[in-house]
């Protein structure tokens, strides 16, 4: 095993995490910007000829639930984000410690002196 080959696993790993990983939050992020966008329009429709044209306390009501509704979906995205970190870190730690594994194996050193991959 050459540092090419470890260079080459390491990229590939990165390119299976991270294409997973920002498939998965582009998707959530789509989806529940799809769902706020909706109910930041029903919420201005609404003031201008609707129920919340005359009732300002649902009107806030409203917009703070709008508001709670856009952080968490802001955390849920923060959350994914740090899940694709975590599995980037992964899919590099375990290509360099197995590429040394590999090769302090093939060179005859025991079992015990052998690093595993860093947590």
């Amino acid at each position: 095993m050459s540092a090419s080959d470890i260079l080459d696993e390491i990229l590939g790993n990165l390119k299976t995490e991270l294409g997973n990983g920002f498939s998965q939050i582009k998707h959530f992020a789509e989806t529940e910007g799809k769902m706020l966008a909706k109910q930041a329009a029903r919420i201005a429709q609404s003031r201008i000829n609707g129920d919340l044209a005359t009732d300002d306390d649902f009107y806030e009501w409203s917009l703070e639930g709008l508001k709670k509704d856009a952080a968490n979906m802001a955390k849920s995205i923060a959350v994914l984000t740090m899940l694709t970190i975590e599995k980037a870190w992964n899919a590099v730690a375990n290509a360099l410690w197995g590429g040394i594994r590999t090769l302090l194996t093939a060179a005859g050193l025991p079992g015990p002196l052998i690093p595993s991959a860093p947590p």
